[in-house]
């Protein structure tokens, strides 16, 4: 007799508001596991389901009294410690996900893997969090599904070195599982190899090629570097490039909106927020993609340029070296020339341009989501393995709890 399929609740919580890296992460992971046959998926939702999942039958929708107001830190941290325990309960689930950085309840019914993406709202506090108490409810929240957590992953191993460092876990509960990227479907990029490039994809490029950003606005994210690095190009080199990125004008840190005021607007295109699609006919027109970010837990839009053909310039700090690897050059974000050499190289360099675009392509192919759903799964297995909780204690007791 078959064993039932493994019932997993993944915290989906945070598809509210703005999509983001874990959004995406999120989103991607559950489509991944829902096509297993052994693996029935729950997802815990906010007030605000997410369109796409209303009609789906493939994966169980938990709906939840989590709000926009319940996104400060205090407000979550209560929450998670108050509320979340009773939903874990009514899902009869084998084992929980908590994929947003906290989100382990105290005395969780049942096994947990907890993703930890980055610590950056550790480090830099005061970008984060407008009082004390908020930073102090982050920190204990982390640190409390730290050490709760049957398992954690990290979606890098500088996160991962980060947090061993921080948190003090026991380095052989923390595993780093790296993110993914979806290859397109019907695209000539996929005919490429590491050897060459196929003749569809020009090596050379219009007159002026564009730029691309794709990422938040925060200080961290130094899109004041982006802006520099594009007026140096424009006093340099001829013709120069057109920046186009997400975001709006308004979500500009100061630092960005300072060094806008100072680039010719003529040369900035704001996207606001492309869906999949539009995002990835980007990718596959730009000349480059440039990301300049001082800290980063994995960089997500770096892997998805390389899968889509587009060569990658991107700062050598944080988690960017890791998930580039070769297949791109890096750069100090501090020196406006050497970000300004490196776009040049790029733009103007058939042959550069043909190894980075084969490079990237065969480094994608090795990051891909049902990588990051099989490595999760075997997770799954083995915090219920290692559990002293039976299953069928567990479900039997299930109505009375």
């Amino acid at each position: 007799m078959m064993p039932p399929p493994l019932r997993v609740l993944i915290d989906a919580r945070m598809l509210i508001g703005r999509f983001s890296g874990v959004s995406r992460f999120v989103t991607r992971l559950v489509d991944e596991l829902a096509r297993r046959d052994d693996l029935r998926v729950v997802v815990l939702c906010s007030r605000e389901v997410p369109p796409a999942w209303t009609d789906r039958k493939d994966i169980e929708i938990l709906p939840s009294d989590f709000g926009r107001s319940h996104r400060t830190a205090a407000r979550r941290l209560r929450w998670e410690e108050m509320k979340l325990r009773g939903y874990i309960r009514s899902a009869q689930v084998d084992v929980l996900h908590a994929t947003w950085n906290t989100g382990v309840p105290p005395r969780c019914p049942v096994p947990s893997v907890l993703t930890i993406h980055d610590l950056i709202p550790w480090h830099r506090p005061k970008h984060y969090f407008t009082t004390s108490w908020q930073r102090w409810c982050y920190s204990y929240a982390v640190r409390a599904s730290a050490r709760r957590a049957s398992c954690i992953t990290t979606v890098s191993q500088y996160v991962r070195r980060d947090v061993l460092n921080t948190l003090r876990v026991q380095p052989d509960r923390v595993v780093t599982v790296p993110n993914g990227v979806n290859l397109p479907e019907n695209s000539e990029f996929k005919k490429m190899n590491s050897e060459s490039v196929a003749p569809s994809r020009p090596s050379t490029l219009e007159p002026s090629p564009f730029v691309l950003y794709v990422g938040g606005h925060e200080q961290r994210k130094n899109v004041a570097g982006v802006f520099r690095a594009l007026r140096r190009y424009e006093e340099r080199y001829d013709p120069a490039p057109i920046l186009r990125l997400t975001g709006t004008v308004g979500a500009l840190c100061p630092a960005a909106a300072l060094e806008y005021d100072r680039v010719n607007p003529q040369r900035v295109q704001f996207l606001g927020e492309p869906d999949d699609h539009s995002l990835g006919k980007l990718y596959a027109s730009a000349g480059l993609l440039l990301m300049t970010s001082y800290d980063e837990g994995f960089g997500l839009p770096v892997l998805e340029a390389m899968a889509h053909g587009c060569p990658v310039v991107a700062a050598s700090r944080a988690a960017l070296p890791e998930v580039v690897g070769d297949a791109g050059l890096l750069v100090d974000p501090d020196d406006p020339d050497a970000v300004t050499h490196a776009m040049h190289r790029v733009l103007t360099d058939s042959a550069l341009r043909r190894r980075l675009i084969a490079r990237g392509l065969t480094r994608a192919k090795s990051f891909t989501w049902g990588a990051v759903a099989d490595r999760m799964i075997n997770l799954y297995h083995r915090v219920l393995h290692e559990s002293s909780r039976p299953r069928a204690i567990r479900w039997s007791s299930a109505a009375a709890l």
